[in-house]
């Protein structure tokens, strides 16, 4: 019984080749079965006389068949080219070739390379030339293309999010190879070609991805991205896992942008102000909670700048003149454009902490703010020197910002 069984499985039929790539139904199959019994015909004859393959099917499943018999291939992957000849009406060899396969596995390209090579944006000529200076640089083969100028940044682009599109079951894969052909025959974007076809690249345009918000915060490089998104995509890994596996990004800013990005998407706070906060985390060294709970509090603390003459007036007044966004204060643009020191800031956040609790006047604030600020590079290190209880019972007046503290 056994030895029967292991016949009937490597006989691998043409019916259920058929259906277990999706080119039938059950319905054709038992009906196919049925006819086939009664007149005796093959049941691949029998499918083609009823309009559910054609001749084109019947020779690559019977080629198919061959190579799942002789051990060639495996089940999933005869599944795989089957189905693809099916849809993109090519041979089997051509099946191999296009998805960057040999017969005797001597080399398999990635995902990105099965699907340049199938769209004809590039040959295997070029694609070999790519892949031995991916090899070289120790580089993904998406950078080694545009390195040799082989795809343009915008097809690369788009050949990414086609990727990242069939990963959500968004495209096919047929549909994503007719698409970068388009892309590349017609020098356009992906957005204008999906548009072409009434589909669109992002259903939710209110949430950033993260390699975007880190791009636009100078957190990161948008090469870092590119190469991240890539690896990625090959991996099914997120590509802040992989920025941050690859050292771009720290465990602390990458929950930073994805607290922000849900915030985004909620509604919370808006795109540009997010990306401002995710900018100030990364200079304070704050999480992103803390930033927005002391941003209330940052007028105050440049209050106490001034007082200080750390910063000049006229840089104050250039700096509020330049600003457009409404959510934006002067305080922040000023940190932001990195015309205050974020350890001055994290000075005067400690202050005016002290005075919330009453234990500093503003004063005396200002005086240890003008004091610690005399020696640039020792500042938090003179701060923690102060002598807190003997400042307590001294009278500091406003025109003594000259008292040393010992």
């Amino acid at each position: 019984m056994n030895i029967i069984n292991k016949q009937r499985e490597t006989r691998h039929r043409l019916g259920e080749l058929f259906l277990e790539t999706g080119i039938v139904d059950h319905t054709a199959v038992s009906e196919g079965l049925a006819i086939a019994k009664r007149t005796s015909f093959p049941i691949g004859r029998v499918l083609v006389m009823t309009g559910w393959v054609d001749d084109h099917d019947i020779n690559c499943a019977l080629e198919i068949q061959n190579l799942l018999r002789d051990g060639t291939i495996d089940r999933p992957l005869a599944k795989d080219l089957l189905r693809f000849s099916h849809l993109n009406k090519v041979d089997i060899n051509e099946a191999f070739r296009l998805n960057g396969l040999s017969r005797d596995n001597e080399r398999s390209h990635s995902r990105l390379g099965k699907l340049i090579l199938a769209s004809g944006v590039a040959d295997e000529n070029q694609m070999a030339q790519a892949m031995r200076e991916a090899v070289r640089h120790d580089m993904p083969l998406g950078s080694a293309l545009l390195m040799l100028r082989i795809i343009s940044p915008k097809t690369f682009d788009g050949a990414l999010n086609l990727q990242i599109m069939m990963r959500d079951k968004k495209v096919t894969f047929a549909e994503a190879i007719q698409y970068l052909k388009e892309m590349h025959d017609r020098s356009v974007s992906l957005r204008e070609v999906l548009g072409d076809h009434g589909k669109f690249l992002r259903q939710n345009s209110m949430v950033p991805r993260i390699g975007e918000m880190l791009i636009s915060a100078q957190i990161v490089s948008a090469r870092d991205v590119l190469v991240s998104c890539e690896i990625g995509t090959e991996s099914d890994e997120s590509i802040g896992r992989v920025m941050l596996g690859r050292g771009h990004v720290s465990e602390h800013m990458l929950e930073s942008a994805l607290k922000l990005q849900h915030m985004i998407a909620n509604r919370v706070i808006t795109y540009r102000r997010a990306v401002k906060i995710l900018k100030l985390a990364a200079q304070l060294g704050a999480s992103v909670e803390k930033i927005m709970d002391e941003s209330a509090m940052l007028d105050q603390v440049f209050t106490l700048l001034r007082r200080t003459k750390v910063i000049p007036e006229i840089l104050l007044r250039e700096v509020a003149s330049q600003i457009v966004d409404f959510e934006e204060t002067v305080a922040e643009a000023m940190l932001a454009k990195g015309y205050v020191n974020p350890i001055h800031a994290r000075i005067g956040l400690a202050c005016l902490e002290r005075i919330r609790k009453g234990e500093l006047t503003e004063a005396k604030a200002a005086f240890i703010m003008h004091h610690c600020f005399k020696y640039i590079g020792n500042e938090l290190e003179m701060f923690t020197r102060v002598n807190w209880s003997e400042l307590g019972g001294i009278d500091i007046q406003e025109d003594l910002l000259s008292l040393e503290v010992r």
